[in-house]
């Protein structure tokens, strides 16, 4: 493994793509498990108002997303569109800073997350076409190694984020992710190179792919949906189950999601390795069991410790949705890595404002341990989805859809 790995390095641009993912998962991870804390003590709104205000800025990204991917594959200038949209990352949390009344907050954070929207998926894009300009064919592999790189950030971030909430406050946490986005967008800036890579602009366009009538694409979109709705769900509800369920502390809450990220780091690497050998849909079954397991156990734990070690199952999970997930979409649209990019993230976010519209309500109707109910069971349809043949989707992992056109 130690061989791929230096492989990977060689690759030119990759390096820096590792760094920004590193910045990518630290400036997301300072607030994140903080979020739901903020809203429900800070500007007094249920889980079920904080569920609201984060899937509509969810799906806020979605459409200039998919309007963004339609021509990233086509001629713009990717590395344009990194800086910008990490830029407007920036100035999206500097809004928690100086705006304090809820609805104002809104406003602002759906205007300026949609901007911010497009760097993730236009980062992967980026990365997968510096493999594919480099001899390297280990597609699997880079973008577990990249997805890596953004738990290694989410190691650190919460640590982070805990300390600056003990002596800044939840001001020191919202400055800290502003300047790490300002700090990625400026490294994007000065290290990053389109490489000359043959892109759908110069293959011959097939049949234009419409999501809802080709099932081999569908399948796949649908079931990171669901995948990510459930993992969301299990987001916006862990931290507040620590604390009020449980009796934890937010020091408990940052423990927690460190302890995820880390063992992540390790699990993708071996999937990565594990790919050459097992096919995404095999090692996407078997990230739904063990994530089922996982929320299994929440269902039925008493004690900080058992979610603690429980971690050791949602990190596979996460691991698996992570990196084999984008792995599965990009090699069925081979020639169009910003368009099959975006649908991936299109996918998580329509997943994340699912799970946060369905974990706030389900916290608070049914409690933050019931709410694990609706988890298990979005992962129970998924393993259906994925194991059910459907016609049309026949030899999906192998064989590339062919496309012109968009969703």
């Amino acid at each position: 493994m130690s061989i791929r790995i230096r492989q990977l390095f060689s690759i030119p641009g990759y390096t820096p793509f590792m760094i920004c993912m590193i910045l990518q998962g630290m400036g997301i991870s300072i607030s994140s498990p903080f979020l739901a804390v903020y809203f429900t003590s800070e500007l007094g709104v249920s889980a079920g108002v904080f569920g609201i205000f984060t899937a509509v800025t969810l799906i806020s990204g979605v459409g200039i997303s998919t309007l963004i991917a339609k021509r990233s594959d086509h001629g713009m200038n990717r590395k344009t569109l990194m800086v910008t949209a990490m830029f407007f990352n920036a100035i999206a949390f500097s809004g928690y800073l100086f705006i304090h009344e809820f609805y104002l907050l809104l406003i602002y954070m759906t205007v300026f997350t949609a901007i911010g929207a497009p760097a993730m998926p236009q980062l992967f894009a980026s990365a997968r076409e510096a493999v594919n300009a480099s001899s390297s064919s280990d597609h699997a592999f880079a973008n577990s190694s990249l997805r890596s790189m953004f738990s290694l950030g989410f190691i650190t971030g919460p640590l982070i984020g805990a300390v600056l909430l003990e002596h800044s406050g939840f001001q020191g946490i919202f400055t800290g992710t502003s300047l790490i986005f300002v700090l990625n967008a400026v490294l994007m800036l000065c290290t990053a190179k389109r490489p000359a890579v043959k892109t759908a602009a110069t293959v011959k366009p097939g049949q234009p792919l419409k999501l809802h009538q080709d099932t081999r694409v569908l399948i796949p979109f649908l079931v990171m949906t669901l995948l990510y709705s459930g993992h969301w769900m299990n987001n916006l509800n862990i931290s507040l189950f620590i604390i009020n369920t449980l009796g934890g502390s937010t020091q408990n809450v940052a423990s927690v999601s460190s302890v995820c990220a880390l063992l992540e780091i390790p699990f993708m690497l071996v999937l990565g390795v594990l790919s050459a050998k097992y096919s995404n849909r095999l090692l996407l079954l078997w990230g739904i069991v063990l994530g089922a397991a996982y929320y299994v156990l929440v269902l039925f734990s008493g004690a900080l410790w058992q979610i603690i070690a429980g971690q050791v199952l949602l990190a596979v999970f996460v691991a698996v949705i992570s990196a084999i997930g984008i792995s599965y979409i990009q090699d069925l649209l081979p020639d169009l890595p910003g368009y099959a990019s975006t649908l991936y993230t299109n996918a998580t976010t329509l997943g994340r404002l699912f799970g946060s519209l369905a974990g706030g309500a389900a916290a608070q109707w049914l409690g933050y341990r019931h709410a694990y109910w609706g988890c298990l069971l979005l992962l129970v349809v998924s393993f259906v989805l994925m194991v059910v043949p459907s016609s049309g989707r026949a030899n999906s992992d192998k064989s590339p859809v062919q496309t012109g056109g968009a969703m």
